[in-house]
């Protein structure tokens, strides 16, 4: 094959880069394509120079040694210019064509007999990582030679979606994709429903981080994201007569030809082991366990710019030299690959189940497995790019790290341990560092989601860590009582306990003085015989009593670890996520840290990318307003979408608004067909809630609405029904978690009801129920551009924002919902006429459930109506432990905590308003198109906008 090679030393090593020197080479400027011939179709070999470039070094581990400058490599300019715009092919379909047949022949996974659409689909993806890699290994070199501050964004979850449709969006290629796949007898859309979904994340939090990637892309911001390399997923769902079932994700069984795994990217990471200070005073970990990160590589490109990020996911692994041999041969076969066995299965599940110490210790080792060979590369590249004079108090000058949510809070801790442990910095110095590096964003105001980890259990797997926590803990104590004194010790010991890191936990030796415990009075016996014989008398009788009483047992409460007081305390910024969270997170969940820190904490608005979840999921709306609008500039510039306020009331856009919701209705028809065997008719109202199964998202209101609903309609005639209710049907989809068991409940009585509305011949299309299985973003992607209303109606104060609101506001589709989350924020963009609200509001709630605990609260009648009617077996069972959630006043799982009975008719009401809104089509058009125009706050580029400017204080870099 002919190709070129570019020659070049680093540390060294002659470093060769080669490239099919048969094709042409694509630029993109200012979204416009440009190509151009560099090279003559020969081989040739040639060094590149003067002028210079930087390329990235392989880096393996943390040291403690100093790092080799940067190497470099000369390039002339008219060389350069080729490089910049280096591709493997050109735009045109018959070059891609070309690209796609000689993946399939060359780069094969399968046998050659065939070609059929799983080779389309693995061929026409690692064509596209062709263009990808070179635009991504420009962005590398770029930014190793300019060294701006880059921003880490470390999540749990990734969320991504498919990744071929949205590739060649953001590549402007979709059309020559599509016509090189007609002519080689395949369609785009065909080919692309090939690919599973990425298992990598299961709701908001691992959306919320893939729509940040993109921006982060897009808007030209130096940017990584990190994670981990799920090998089964949270799990796939299952609908069976029995309610949800879960089975491993497959999603790499046929591989992932998007990722590139980084062989000479690896880190050490160690759990339990003890700690010993060496001659020199220094803390070294030893012993234990010891297990290897590797890095996987995925490409994350921006739209219509040449910059393409990274998202690195850690896989783990022991080392070969770990497999016991010895006992293989001898038949100990479990016990030979027991070491392999331990450190690959931390990749296996996201979010494990943790009811038994052995789930709870996995939990752990996965966080700190994220976070220690996040930053053990972090600080790699830094000092890669800090050449031979690493001056550590510019690291939060070229580093910001943001943990998304609680998970990766042992990132303060780990860093300590590197700055101190392994660079040899101090303990005051490492602090000043790692505070000014880190930043929090919470995600929930759930007590349950605000993390806690036994310090027993944490000490033995991270002992090193737990000794920095104590310090930092001391560190805090230090601060506490410095800020309030000594004067009150009520005082005191209640801003302690709301505030320290270790809960449950003794003061340490220096401050257990501090709280000034009140002297006893003494007690002035009285001068006469008698009362000495009184004395004498109680004393007795009081030894009698106790004789008597045997003393229960005191349970000490365990000793914990609050990971989000660490977060609090670690780092420089705290963000919520929405508007009304933010105030509930400094009101409530931190308000005794604000009043310490006020400056810390901010919001910063969740959004979505309007890529993905307009450009390219919805192509039938994304025409109609660039139509309109006269631009395609609404993709990057989301304010133009206010534009299409002008045209609401415009008939002609209303008959072609209407006219794409119904062709995307029909795609969603055959997917309930396939997924249910449920046929739905297009022309009802398409009332979708796709969340996470959870109490406090009340899927179970939702539900009870409906079953209030199919019961009205048995009561009525058939020309009664139709004058009274609208068609509708009413969709779900979500998993919930496999031990929460209420959510599985709500998922069980949700098919139950669909399954017998849904075969009810007086009902008809009138209603349907249905439960989407397996949802995820592909599903979503369907789901939302056919979605008319969308429920979010969770208990008030209880959603941090939400971002699935983002998008079927986007898409045109009316919400009904609660003041909760980002609906606050919505409503006012979007027009309060044109959001249906509903229920108590966030102010309410404590006392709401006081009012419930001390036996006032008085069901309405309705809501008594629709209990019983499920009580009395029509949906074949009583579902008593369910019903029961809803009733009683107190105790575990009862009275009603999420206020389902007392939103109830509220909800009901609205309804009524929703189908009275609906029967009047040009209204409800009107609303649609005002969601859409309102909606454009609501990208995730203006939130990493505001994340580079107020917390990251990163710039963005464009590549020449």
């Amino acid at each position: 094959m002919d190709t070129m090679r570019i020659s070049g030393v680093s540390n060294g090593t002659e470093r060769l880069m080669q490239y099919n020197a048969l094709s042409s080479l694509v630029g993109c400027d200012n979204g416009r394509w440009r190509r151009t011939r560099m090279f003559p179709a020969r081989s040739r070999t040639w060094r590149l120079s003067p002028k210079k470039i930087t390329l990235f070094p392989s880096v393996k581990a943390v040291s403690s040694e100093p790092k080799e400058k940067v190497a470099e490599v000369v390039i002339d300019s008219e060389q350069e210019e080729g490089f910049r715009s280096l591709s493997p092919f050109g735009p045109d379909a018959a070059s891609v064509a070309s690209s796609i047949k000689y993946h399939s022949e060359f780069t094969p996974l399968f046998s050659p007999e065939k070609f059929e659409l799983p080779k389309a689909f693995f061929a026409t993806a690692q064509s596209v990582r062709d263009a990808l890699i070179i635009n991504w290994n420009a962005t590398y070199e770029y930014y190793n030679r300019v060294n701006p501050k880059q921003a880490y964004y470390l999540s749990m979850e990734f969320l991504q979606g498919r990744a071929l449709s949205n590739a060649v969006g953001n590549l402007g290629l979709t059309g020559a994709y599509a016509d090189a796949l007609k002519s080689l007898g395949f369609d785009l859309e065909s080919v692309a429903s090939q690919e599973p979904d990425p298992a990598l994340g299961n709701g908001g939090l691992g959306r919320l981080a893939s729509c940040f990637l993109d921006s982060m892309a897009t808007l030209n911001y130096p940017a990584w994201g990190y994670g981990l390399r799920y090998k089964y997923g949270l799990f796939k769902q299952r609908i069976t007569k029995d309610g949800q079932e879960e089975a491993a994700e497959d999603w790499l069984e046929l591989s992932n030809p998007w990722e590139i795994v980084r062989n000479d990217v690896s880190y050490p990471v160690k759990f339990y082991g003890k700690v010993v200070s060496g001659s020199d005073g220094k803390k070294q970990w030893i012993g234990g366990e010891d297990i290897v990160a590797v890095a996987y590589d995925v490409p994350i490109p921006g739209y219509k710019t040449k910059t393409t990020i990274n998202l690195r996911l850690w896989s783990t692994k022991a080392p070969s030299a770990d497999f016991d041999l010895s006992s293989y041969n001898s038949g100990k076969h479990t016990k030979a690959a027991e070491a392999l066995f331990n450190a690959e299965k931390i990749c296996y599940v996201l979010y494990p189940g943790d009811e038994s110490n052995e789930g709870k210790a996995l939990r752990l080792k996965q966080q700190y497995t994220l976070c220690s060979a996040s930053l053990q590369d972090i600080v790699a590249r830094f000092e890669t790019r800090s050449g031979g004079s690493i001056n550590w108090e510019e690291f939060p000058e070229k580093v910001a790290v943001q943990m998304n949510d609680t998970h990766p809070t042992l990132c303060i801790p780990e860093l300590m341990r590197i700055l101190m442990d392994l660079k040899g910095l101090s303990w005051g110095d490492a602090w000043k560092i790692t505070q000014r590096t880190v930043a929090y964003t919470n995600h929930t105001v759930l007590p349950e989601a605000l993390e806690k980890w036994s310090l027993d259990l944490m000490g033995k797997l991270l002992p090193r860590h737990v000794e920095i926590i104590e310090m930092i803990d001391e560190e805090l104590v230090s601060t506490i009582v410095s800020e309030y004194g000594t004067e009150d010790p009520d005082l005191l010991k209640e801003k302690l306990k709301a505030m320290r890191i270790l809960e449950n936990v003794e003061l340490s030796s220096a401050f257990a003085d501090v709280i000034v415990k009140p002297k006893k009075k003494p007690v002035t016996a009285k001068n006469t015989e008698d009362s000495k014989e009184d004395a004498q008398t109680v004393v007795k009788k009081e030894q009698d009593e106790e004789a008597k009483v045997i003393p229960e047992p005191t349970v000490k409460p365990p000793k914990m670890v609050r990971m989000a007081n660490l977060a609090v305390v670690g780092g420089h910024a705290v963000n919520g996520v929405a508007e009304i969270h933010s105030e509930i997170v400094k009101k409530d969940v931190f308000n005794d840290f604000v009043k310490l820190w006020p400056n810390k904490f901010q919001n910063k608005t969740n959004g979505v990318t309007p890529r993905r979840w307009i450009s390219f999921c919805n192509p039938y709306l994304s025409d109609i307003i660039t139509n309109w609008i006269g631009t395609e500039d609404w993709v990057l510039n989301t304010e133009k979408l206010a534009e299409l306020r002008k045209f609401a009331d415009d008939e002609d856009l209303q008959s072609e608004w209407r006219a794409a919701k119904k062709k995307n209705k029909l795609k969603v028809v055959s997917l309930i067909k396939e997924r249910t065997g449920y046929t739905v008719n297009p022309d009802a109202m398409f009332d979708i809630q796709i969340k996470r199964i959870h109490e406090y998202k009340r899927q179970l209101l939702n539900i009870l609405g409906i079953v209030y609903r199919y019961k009205k309609m048995k009561e009525m005639s058939a020309s009664e029904r139709e004058k009274a209710f609208v068609p509708r049907v009413c969709i779900f989809g979500g998993k919930a978690f496999a031990t929460y068991v209420q959510a599985k409940r709500i998922v069980k009585f949700i098919t139950d009801v669909g399954s017998t509305i849904n075969h009810d011949p007086e009902i008809g299309d009138l209603l349907k129920v249905i439960f989407v299985p397996d949802y995820n973003v592909s599903v979503a992607e369907l789901l939302i551009p056919a979605s008319e209303l969308s429920q979010h109606i969770s208990t008030a104060g209880m959603e941090a924002s939400g971002t699935s609101n983002m998008k079927f506001s986007m898409n045109g589709c009316v919400l009904i919902g609660t003041l909760d989350g980002a609906n606050v924020e919505i409503r006012e963009e979007v027009g309060e006429e044109n959001f249906f609200l509903f229920g108590a509001k966030a102010d309410e709630i404590v006392n709401l459930r006081k009012e419930r605990a001390e036996g006032k609260f008085v069901p309405d009648p309705i809501f008594e109506e629709v209990k019983q009617f499920v009580r009395s077996g029509v949906f074949g069972s009583n579902y008593d432990e369910l019903i029961g959630s809803l009733e009683g006043n107190e105790g575990f799982g009862r009275a009603d905590y999420f206020l389902v009975g007392k939103d109830f008719p509220s909800y009901v009401e609205c309804q009524e308003k929703v189908d009275e809104a609906y029967r009047d089509q040009k209204k409800w058009t009107r609303m649609s198109i005002l969601n859409t125009a309102g909606s454009f706050k609501f990208s995730s580029d203006r939130t990493i906008h505001e994340y580079a400017k107020d917390i990251w204080n990163i710039k963005q870099v464009e590549l020449p």
